[in-house]
């Protein structure tokens, strides 16, 4: 075998080995970094939320706290509150439920008009009970369960109304 083709060979073969490791780590890195949440059940259960309460819920999962901006995880999710444009809700009804997964960080945020009936105990518990999920790595249920025990309370702060808006998407977002 000519020098030419043993060298070719070997170029083939190292890219061989540099693609199949990329290609490796990519999938691994896709199967074990994925935020663990489903959307579709967590939009089911903010539809279920707003049948029983004139208030409106949004969920905001992003991977890691931006360390970029040095914020505490309670301030990020005040300024993903305000980026949603949460506080423009006609009844300040408002409800942010915030989780940066990977930092192991969460927030519920509540506007002025939910705030004033239920305070900063009743969101750190909807944290506590998020938190005793995330342990067992029962994410999706964490969101649901907090969701659920939001709507409990809320319903009898906010009832539903008969011409009761959708103000604000049901949609999850999830960046990361």
């Amino acid at each position: 075998m000519s020098k030419m083709a043993r060298t070719t060979r070997s170029c083939l073969h190292l890219w061989y080995v540099v693609y199949h490791s990329f290609f490796l780590k990519w999938i691994v890195m896709s199967l074990f970094s994925r935020i663990p949440f489903d959307k579709k059940l967590i939009e089911s259960a903010i539809a279920r939320f707003e049948q029983e309460s004139s208030a409106e819920l949004r969920v905001y999962i992003e991977r890691n706290l931006p360390e970029s901006e040095n914020l505490s995880c309670v301030d990020r999710a005040l300024q993903i509150f305000m980026q949603l444009e949460m506080d423009k809700t006609q009844a300040h009804n408002g409800v942010l439920i915030y989780i940066a997964h990977k930092s192991h960080k969460c927030a519920v945020i509540g506007d002025l008009g939910i705030h004033q009936f239920v305070g900063d105990n009743f969101w750190q518990q909807q944290c506590q009970l998020m938190i005793s999920y995330f342990k067992d790595d029962e994410y999706t249920q964490a969101v649901i369960a907090a969701i659920e025990s939001i709507g409990k309370e809320l319903a009898i702060h906010f009832p539903v109304k008969p011409d009761d808006k959708n103000e604000l998407p049901n949609e999850v977002i999830i960046n990361g």
